[in-house]
Parts: C-alpha cells; structure tokens; sequence
C-alpha cells in the first residue's frame, strides 16, 4: 500500500475490473471508489463505498480487491520487469517506432529524463492514447527536467502551461500525468509517486556539456580547460536575484541556469535509465554527446583514451572501423552496435533491482540510429529546432535494451 507501489498496480487493477463479469453498476462504483481512494486527500465517500461494497475497512478492501483482480489471476503482463530481456529485444528489433513498446504492456508507463517544453508529451499522448482506449489501458507518463518553475533563464525550454493542462485534463483511466520541475536526476528517487519500474525511459537531446564528456574518462581540469576555450569564458553571477552562469561567448554575454557547465558524464545519465526501465530510448543526441555516449557502450579500452577531448579530427582515429560505419548512416538507417564492436560486459556499474540488490548492469542490445525526427516517431522541441542549426551534424539515437 506504499504510495508509489500502489499508483504502479492501480492501471492493472481498473483494467482488471473493467474486464470483469460484473453487474455494470457495481464495476463503475468500484472503479469510480478507487479513484478516489487513489489521491492524496482520500474521500470518506469513496471510503464508505469502498466498505459497504466489500463489507471490509478501505485498506483491507482495496488489498483485497488486489489480490482478486492481480495475484489471483496472474500480473506478469502488466509488470514491464516480467518481460524478458530477449523478449523487449524482439519488440524493439521489430519496431519502426521504439515507443511501440508501449503497445506490448496492459499497464504501458514512461519516464521522460529532461522534459522541457512538454512537447513530446503532447505527441506521444495524441499517438498512443486512442489505441490505449480501445484496449482499456491506462498510461502512465511522467516527466521532470532541472529548470525551476518559475526561473528567469532557460526561455523556451520551460514546461508549456497550456499544454501541462491538456495533459491533465484526461480522465485517470486514459492518463496518469505527472511532471516534476527543478527535479534532477539525484532528487528524482525522493518525489512523490514515481514508479519503481517503468516500462521505456527516454531522454531528448541529452544536454550538452552536462553528458558531452565522462568524469572517470577525463580529468575535471582538462574539461573546465577545454570548456573555456571552446565556449567562452564563463563564471557564476546572480540575475534578479537567482544564481545564473554567465557565459562571454563571440562578444556577447549568455545567461544560463547556474548548473548549465556541470559535469555529470554519460554513464550517470545511462545507469539512471537502465535503473528505471529495460527499454531506454535516448534520441536527437548532438555528436559530443554521442561519441562519448559510444565511448562507454564498448569493450575495448582503445575507445576510452584517458584525458583526450574527442575532436572531430581525432574520432576517425580513435574509433576506427566503428566510425567509418556509423559517419555513413543515413537519416533513418539503423544499426546494431554489437555487429560493429563488443559491447562493454558488464558495464562498469551496477543498477538496483525490484528486490533492493545491486547487481552488474548488462545491455544485450543496442541500436544506433541517425536523426533527429523519424517519421512516424513522436519527438522533442530540441530534436525540431536541429533543422535551423547549420553547425549541428546530423543527431544520432541510442537505444538500449538491459539484460
């Protein structure tokens, strides 16, 4: 009956009693009862009906209704961690579209790492929810980005009021929304009704420098070096009196969130997906970003030099076939990493588990893209605006499947 436990089982169990043979009335006053049972506040209405229905106390009843509507009769399709690695292989493998993977699930979830805008909320809810509701199937979809609600920096990259409204106005049987602002991933396990599993994680543009360059790969200074000559000189300062970076960039001064030169490298942004979910779909990742990302994917040492800023002159050296490969891709192509190279076994981390144990992490596929907006495939504002940057290279998408 934990709070986030509970939210993670209540889709199951509404598709549970929706299905059921029972008397009309009686499915729509539990149903309704549970909903009310469900939010923070509670309701002695739903309470009351909760009892009368079942003859035992709220908590006893909804335990009950549990184990009739869950345990009784099987969870495994609706628990995402159920699946097989080789089975979630199979789907992304066979799926044009990776957020198909929702489809294979009666209790579909997804954890969006950075939201921004909201915009690929909007699109994957118009795509996804119509199919959920002919299947009876409610989606849960969460979201958090760093920016603090109400920040004077970050611009267009703020969560979109009108459209944070249009995703809460679904009925909870449809959507569970929920998206969390001045979140990171570090204070992310201590909000209010996350999920412990989800069934895709999925980070847009992940943020450059942030995840550009790995903290065990190259030294801090070397980074902080590089980032001046590169960026411009930067250093803290306070704007209207929030703390803000300020960066001399081509003779202009560019203000930013205080965090935007943090260094937090990829293997912190990978382990907190691969903790999360057995699907991770990173997507429009900017080439620093994804060489690095690469870098930490495969076996072989060669592709980690110590202290080496990776520059577009020295890729094609240090990456070798592997680049030759990925650099000819065309928009759209798709490749399978492991036929490039050997992937990294294990990873040099370890991800918990449903049972609270750590063991090492394992990715028994992973599947290159390149683009920025697939056809067919809901996107991010970011991933749209890589059609006006001339400088960009064309992005890339990883997708990870965790054994």
């Amino acid at each position: 009956m934990v709070s986030e436990t509970f939210q993670s089982m209540l889709p199951a169990l509404i598709h549970r009693i929706q299905e059921a043979s029972l008397d009309s009335s009686l499915r729509d006053r539990l149903l309704d009862a549970l909903q009310q049972f469900s939010k923070p506040s509670g309701s002695k209405e739903g309470n009351r009906v909760l009892k009368e229905l079942t003859g035992f106390p709220p908590s006893k009843a909804v335990r009950a209704l549990m184990v009739w509507g869950l345990l009784a009769n099987g969870r495994s399709q609706g628990n995402p961690e159920e699946l097989s690695g080789a089975r979630w292989e199979e789907i992304i493998r066979n799926a044009s579209n990776p957020y198909d993977a929702l489809r294979h699930t009666a209790t579909p979830s997804l954890l969006d790492v950075g939201a921004g805008d909201l915009s690929f909320e909007q699109e994957l809810v118009d795509h996804y929810i119509p199919y959920l509701r002919t299947q009876r199937a409610s989606l849960t979809l969460h979201a958090f980005d760093r920016l603090m609600p109400g920040s004077r920096v970050g611009g267009v990259y703020h969560k979109n009021q009108d459209r944070e409204r249009y995703l809460q106005s679904f009925s909870p049987e449809e959507l569970q929304f929920k998206f969390w602002g001045g979140m990171s991933l570090d204070t992310f396990s201590k909000g209010k009704g996350r999920l412990p599993r989800y069934t895709l994680s999925t980070c847009h543009a992940p943020a450059n420098p942030t995840f550009a360059y790995e903290p065990s790969r190259v030294a801090p200074e070397i980074i902080q070096t590089y980032l001046q000559s590169s960026r411009g000189d930067y250093h803290k300062s306070r704007y209207e009196g929030e703390h803000v970076l300020e960066v001399s960039h081509q003779g202009r001064t560019l203000t930013f969130p205080h965090w935007k030169f943090d260094i937090l490298g990829p293997l912190a942004l990978i382990r907190f997906m691969a903790e999360r979910s057995r699907v991770s779909i990173l997507s429009a990742i900017d080439d620093e970003v994804f060489w690095e990302v690469l870098s930490q994917l495969l076996a072989d040492n060669r592709f980690r030099p110590i202290n080496t800023i990776f520059t577009k002159a020295l890729l094609p050296g240090i990456f070798g076939e592997v680049y030759k490969e990925l650099f000819t891709m065309a928009v759209g192509e798709r490749k399978d990493l492991s036929r490039l190279a050997n992937l990294r076994d294990p990873m040099p981390f370890k991800i918990g588990t449903k049972d609270d144990l750590q063991i090492p992490c394992r990715f028994r596929y992973v599947e290159i893209r390149r683009g920025a907006v697939l056809e067919g495939v809901p996107s991010s504002f970011t991933a749209r605006q890589f059609s006006r940057m001339h400088e960009e290279s064309t992005p890339w998408w990883v997708i990870l499947v965790t054994d």
